[in-house]
């Protein structure tokens, strides 16, 4: 036939070809769907004068704002007010005159005082020109106060996947970031590069709604401090601590330590937040090994002694701490076995077995353990329990299972978070620890209810 010559148009001898063009269609519609959904939406556009902001190391009457100005913008203050009140006559600033400068890198930090206790406020960061970004934030109170946490850890570097704002929806007062904040794996020393870590992730829109309307208790692991399975030898050690001090609205740090931990209450409970890369001997180090470094540790154990009459400890602890499923692997304690019995014996020397629930992140995956598997001290027969367990993650990773058995299972799949309810009626603290998906719903099996009062936490 020649090219000149006209194509049939007989309706049967079009069906194939319309058939395939319909199929392609659909295809096509669910590849935008999937994409839409695993890849970061566009960004959504940041005021001229402010890029980021976030806030953190909150108490009953202060909170510390850090926030990075866009260059050439050369001051900027902190208006914070109650919410619902009128911003003009209620308002603090910070600074109480004028404006403040930023550091050479842009970053501001504000600490407010003179808060109100178990109060929300509204925030805003905003320049001499009106540029501003705004935030949310709740103190918290001395004695019984109810609470809700959100916590979790492992998300592709920038990534804006809609799990935070399922996050967000459920209004948290404090959101504890596990660590692997990015995967830029930097193994050398370089401030800038990892200043650029944190533009990265804060410029991502739905982060950057959520970390404004949550504060954050963050604490790095190895992909955001260093390499894969990094430690205290890595070269990136003095970039990663000392950007992190000036980046991270964060608690007070141990003067002269190398480390980060920190700790601080809410209510009537006690968190600890333990810095397991910057002092983290290597693997294949003689035993036994140090997980957290000697000062660390001392301090650690100074901490739960303190805390041997809170009514609920929470021990954030980023890496697996249950490991019998295969007791040779490097991964979490495994290789610091002493170490982690050592600790482990104090706490049920301490009589805080009983009280205490750890949240740890690094596996991608959600799990929970209600004791049955956690306890590492010394004298331990095989009916002894620990303390309760869980895991919260992937926020935006591949899933991949860690450590364990875990009495409550596993759940492994991607875009995954975790929580933790504590309602104090003034005599016990209700504790409800639960896993949850990318909608925010519970991930069915992964809930334990406890009743926590001086004599330890019980199974509701």
């Amino acid at each position: 036939m020649s090219p000149l010559q006209p194509v049939a148009t007989d309706p049967t001898a079009q069906a194939p070809t319309l058939s395939l063009l319909a199929s392609w269609i659909v295809v096509l519609s669910l590849l935008l769907g999937w994409l839409a959904v695993a890849r970061p939406a566009p960004l959504a556009a940041q005021p001229t004068g402010v890029s980021w902001a976030w806030s953190g190391a909150i108490t009953e009457g202060s909170a510390v704002v850090v926030a990075r100005l866009a260059r050439g913008v050369s001051e900027a203050r902190l208006v914070i007010a109650p919410d619902g009140t009128d911003a003009e006559v209620d308002a603090l600033t910070v600074p109480a005159r004028g404006y403040a400068s930023p550091d050479a890198h842009g970053l501001v930090r504000f600490e407010a005082t003179r808060l109100s206790p178990a109060t929300r406020y509204r925030y805003r960061v905003e320049t001499r020109e009106g540029q501003h970004l705004e935030g949310r934030l709740r103190t918290w109170a001395a004695g019984p106060f109810s609470f809700r946490i959100a916590f979790a850890s492992c998300a592709t570097t920038g990534s804006n996947h809609r799990v935070f704002d399922a996050i967000r929806a459920l209004t948290p007062d404090l959101f504890v970031h596990m660590g692997d904040f990015h995967y830029l794996n930097i193994g050398r020393n370089d401030a800038e590069a990892f200043r650029r870590g944190y533009d990265r992730v804060l410029d991502s829109s739905r982060q950057s709604a959520l970390y404004r309307a949550v504060p954050i208790a963050y604490m790095y692991d190895d992909h955001d401090f260093g390499p894969n399975n990094s430690d205290g030898t890595s070269a990136s050690r003095p970039a990663a601590t000392a950007v992190y001090r000036d980046h991270v609205p964060h608690y007070p740090l141990q003067a002269g330590a190398d480390t980060i931990q920190q700790a601080f209450d809410i209510g009537r409970a006690r968190i600890i937040v333990t810095d397991t890369r910057s002092s983290r001997e290597p693997v294949d180090a003689p035993r036994p090994r140090t997980m957290l470094g000697e000062a660390q540790r001392r301090w650690l154990e100074d901490e739960l002694t303190r805390a041997k009459d809170a009514a609920l400890v929470i021990w954030v602890n980023t890496v697996p701490w249950i490991t019998k499923g295969n007791e040779s692997t490097h991964e979490g304690w495994a290789p610091y076995a002493e170490e982690r019995e050592r600790l482990a014996t104090l706490i049920d020397t301490l009589g805080l077995t009983r009280r205490l629930v750890m949240l740890s992140g690094d596996g991608h995956m959600a799990a929970l353990d209600d004791g049955t598997n956690s306890a590492y001290m010394a004298g331990r027969g095989p009916d002894s329990r620990g303390f309760v367990v869980i895991h919260g993650a992937p926020l935006d990773r591949w899933p991949r299972t860690k450590g364990g058995p875990y009495s409550h299972g596993v759940s492994r799949r991607d875009h995954q978070f975790g929580l933790l309810d504590v309602a104090d009626t003034g005599t016990a603290l209700e504790v409800t620890a639960s896993a949850r998906d990318a909608y925010g719903q519970l991930v069915p099996g992964l809930e334990l209810r406890l009743r926590c009062d001086q004599t330890g936490c019980a199974t509701r």
